[in-house]
């Protein structure tokens, strides 16, 4: 096959087959200079779609410099849209918004829709939940099958973080439902995921963990590393508060390094959490606060107010435990200071 022919066919296959892709995507070297950023864009959309958030925003980054606004829009307007999604997935929304306003400032009607949602899914990664449904929920209007579980599971999560746990779960089984109708099973997966995280909060803990196994049973065959790893992290979660430490501590060391080689890490911090709420509960309080205090780092630089109220609080616990209590307060008071300040309920949350 040509090479030509070849890039035509990875960049169809780039979302729902991006290993496939990639493996038969051609050297940058077989096809004219003209083309190579077209190349790029394709490798990079391939690896955001199987989780590689870092590799693919490099390649991003290198067609954003490699094409030209003016002379080739659409090419450069689709690689700020895919360099916003996965900066966003990141936890980097500063750096997405910029893109997102300046692919819309191309004006290209095929893009609305999609800067439409991108934007409603920055608005919502910066923790304001009201709007980003509002947006959402009128992006609802015309949209197929496969959108509208997408539409509802994002709903779901804006709905969960706002502290709506009930609204929340049912916009997860909407998008389970709608996933389920047109076949989707990438759709299906994280919507169990969604499913178990909301069932874990509201102290349904059996049927969390069974709605995260049920997602890593999706994954397991696929490319989306982000996804497997989400799906052991949720369960370590489900496990921990069930107590079955062991278990738990196993999940996340299996989680981990996946995160850590997506360059992920908000969820890496996540885990580091996990990690030091397992140690918290045996009694290792040492260890519990190194956790705490590397996810409250993690968290920090991500810009990611959840995690960092609960690495406070939960660092704010082992303090207390060590007789540290001054310190314990101080930590405390900031913590929940920061919760209220961005309108999240986690120092709420005793089954997260």
């Amino acid at each position: 096959m040509r090479a030509l022919d070849r890039l035509e066919q990875c960049r169809e296959m780039a979302a729902s087959e991006p290993q496939q892709a990639l493996s038969l995507l051609p050297g940058r070297g077989a096809l004219p200079a003209a083309l190579r950023p077209e190349r790029d864009f394709v490798a990079a959309e391939a690896c955001r779609a199987m989780g590689l958030f870092k590799r693919s925003e490099a390649l991003y980054r290198r067609v954003l410099r490699a094409a030209d606004r003016g002379q080739d829009s659409v090419l450069w307007a689709e690689a700020a849209l895919g360099s916003a999604s996965g900066l966003r997935a990141v936890g980097e929304t500063r750096s997405a918004r910029r893109l997102l306003k300046a692919a819309g400032a191309l004006h290209i009607a095929v893009f609305e829709r999609r800067l439409q949602l991108e934007e409603a899914l920055v608005i919502r990664a910066e923790g304001r939940y009201g709007e980003s449904i509002r947006r959402l929920s009128k992006l609802l209007r015309g949209a197929d099958r496969e959108e509208t579980a997408y539409l509802f599971w994002a709903i779901g999560g804006a709905r969960r973080f706002a502290g709506d746990l009930s609204a929340s779960r049912r916009a997860y089984l909407r998008s389970l439902d709608q996933a389920r109708r047109c076949r989707d099973l990438s759709g299906v997966g994280y919507a169990c995921l969604g499913l178990g995280g909301v069932c874990r909060i509201e102290g349904l803990l059996e049927r969390s963990a069974s709605y995260y196994r049920r997602a890593a049973r999706v994954f397991r065959g696929t490319s989306d590393l982000f996804a497997k790893a989400y799906a052991l992290c949720g369960l370590a979660n489900a496990c921990r508060q069930l107590g079955r430490l062991q278990e738990a501590a196993r999940l996340y060391g299996r989680a981990r390094p996946l995160y850590a080689a997506l360059g992920d890490k908000p969820d890496l911090a996540y885990v580091d959490w996990g990690l030091g709420k397992t140690h918290l509960m045996r009694g290792d309080l040492r260890r519990a606060e190194a956790r705490f205090r590397l996810s409250s780092k993690l968290f920090r630089e991500s810009g990611e107010a959840r995690g960092e109220v609960l690495s406070g609080l939960a660092l704010s616990s082992a303090l207390h435990s060590m007789g540290r209590t001054t310190e314990a307060e101080r930590v405390f008071s900031a913590a929940y200071r920061l919760g209220r300040r961005t309108g999240l309920h986690a120092h709420l949350e005793i089954f997260t």
